[in-house]
Parts: C-alpha cells; structure tokens; sequence
C-alpha cells in the first residue's frame, strides 16, 4: 500500500488512509515526530473523513513531537496504545474515522 520500494518508509509515523466501502488507496504520508513539526500531522488528522480506514507504523521515532490533541485525534480513530507510545517505540494501528468503539487491531 504504501508502495513497492523496499524500506519505503519515512521516520516518525507512516499513515495511509483507504476508503472504507471500496478499498480504494486514498493517500499515504509520513509526518517526522523527531525533527519536524506535529502541527500538520493535527491538521491531516483533523481532514480524515468518515468512513475512512487509517493505517498507521511507527519507523525511528513517532513519539517525541507528539502532543495531548494529536493523541487524542488517534484514540478517537479507535486507538488505545496512543496515550502509552514513547521514545522509539514500535507501533503499528489500524482504526477508522468515525469508529464508535476501540480497535482490536493494534500492537
């Protein structure tokens, strides 16, 4: 999904979003939580419409930058690990916007 390079990933956290009815890829980013900024990741986070499966991997660090609103835009995505992800933890998670319950699908 991401795209068939090898290691294809960015540092920080890794998100691509599909369509939740057809399948159909919508977008990949990664947003650097160690040397960038997590106010884009807010406002990404923020533009996600209903319906839409979030998938998310951390790479190097996808901690350190983020805030207490960004945490929050993940838990309500169905994530219960968010509030606990530290320093160079590995994480991957896969919830929805609009999701009325928690995912079972994280680690």
């Amino acid at each position: 999904l991401m795209s068939g390079v090898k290691n294809n990933v960015g540092r920080g956290i890794n998100v691509a979003l599909v369509n939740g009815k057809t399948g159909e890829p919508l977008d990949t980013k990664f947003f650097d939580m160690w040397g960038g900024d997590v106010a884009p990741f807010i406002e990404f986070l923020k533009s996600i419409q209903d319906g839409t499966i979030v998938l998310m991997g951390t790479y190097d660090d996808g901690a350190t930058k983020l805030n207490d609103e960004a945490r929050k835009l993940i838990a309500d995505l169905g994530s219960t690990s968010i509030t606990n992800l530290g320093f160079r933890d590995n994480w991957v998670f896969c919830g929805g916007k609009g999701i009325k319950t928690k995912s079972p699908f994280e680690q």
